[in-house]
């Protein structure tokens, strides 16, 4: 902030220094001094100008500047936030019109921000905390006191996080979150069966909204020992005639790794097919065969050595899936606040 008000005030004084100087000339020049803007004129406009430049940022303006500064891209700024790109693109877009001044440079999914962009960031990102702040204390004071919250979700150390930060909030309400595989998650929504889900919703659905909780990638899982344990990182070909344990039919994971292998000309050698994590992390541990899992879904065993697997292929995005019926609702306003402030 105190770098905008140091460049104000540098515009200030260059305004008023070419205002003086133009009136100087006119007068030397004979010209119709009358009709040149006086320095007091000039200064003037100016607060008339900043009176009236205060009302035109809007909250969500600042929150489309901070998710391209974050982002860089219009597209993942827009997914972020749950809105169309070319919303997005427009808000930028006013607020570089009105205040006459470039925020970013564009590039393909690059978008890079110009010195005033990078002076804006700070004073942006303080005015959404505030915001978020305000609004979770009203919120927090709202009639829904007591009631219930119906969830489902996929990873149970990350929901449990943010639905711990959430019952400081409303105490009273009982949550019930169901545990399950991200097409059961899905089918629990559409269904009506629970409120929000939290997993991968491959594709968007009419009359569901998305919010991005985390992004995360598959990692393998191999017992101490094992010849792939010497590689400092493996590739989908490393799995080529390997005996693998995989998850059961519907799992994220088991559909993810399986279209990865595919993907890369390999074919599966399937040893056992299991149906949860543990099972999976324990038949590892066991020696029976290779497996991936979420890397934030595995616990340290001392039988089980993890590495990165190289690439793209193995990566996935996880929202906060919220069907437009309980989007007014004020304890799932609350839990989009909780998800958009990671």
């Amino acid at each position: 902030m105190a770098a905008l008000r140091q460049l104000a005030r540098s515009h200030r004084r260059r305004w008023i220094s070419t205002a003086r100087a133009l009136h100087r000339s006119q007068e030397k020049d004979g010209l119709d001094s009358a009709k040149a803007p006086t320095p007091e004129l000039v200064l003037q406009d100016i607060g008339n100008i900043e009176v009236f430049m205060k009302s035109l940022l809007t909250l969500p303006q600042i929150r489309a500047f901070c998710a391209l500064a974050q982002f860089r891209s219009f597209k993942a700024a827009a997914e972020y936030l749950g809105v169309s790109q070319p919303t997005v693109v427009n808000q930028i877009a006013s607020i570089e019109e009105s205040y006459r001044t470039k925020l970013f440079q564009r590039q393909r999914e690059n978008n890079r921000l110009t010195d005033i962009g990078v002076a804006l960031v700070a004073p942006s990102r303080a005015v959404l905390d505030h915001f978020r702040e305000a609004e979770f204390i009203l919120l927090s004071h709202t009639t829904a006191h007591t009631g219930e919250l119906n969830i489902a979700a996929v990873n149970p150390m990350r929901t449990s996080k943010l639905i711990r930060e959430f019952r400081m909030l409303y105490p009273h309400i009982k949550v019930n979150i169901s545990f399950v595989a991200s097409d059961k998650a899905q089918n629990l929504i559409d269904s009506e069966a629970v409120d929000v889900g939290f997993f991968v919703q491959n594709e968007k659905r009419p009359g569901q909204q998305t919010f991005h909780f985390y992004s995360y990638e598959l990692m393998a899982l191999l017992p101490r020992g094992h010849r792939l344990c010497e590689k400092s990182a493996l590739t989908l070909a490393d799995f080529s005639g390997q005996e693998l344990l995989i998850r059961e039919r519907g799992s994220l994971t088991r559909k993810m790794f399986l279209e990865g292998l595919a993907g890369a000309g390999v074919d599966p050698l399937i040893a056992y097919e299991l149906g949860s994590r543990e099972s999976v992390r324990e038949a590892v541990a066991q020696g029976l065969g290779v497996s991936v899992v979420a890397e934030d879904e595995h616990t340290d065993h001392e039988r089980i050595v993890t590495k990165k697997i190289l690439g793209d292929a193995l990566k996935a995005n996880s929202s906060l899936v919220v069907p437009n019926k309980h989007l007014a609702s004020p304890m799932v306003k609350t839990l989009i606040e909780l998800v958009r402030a990671r």
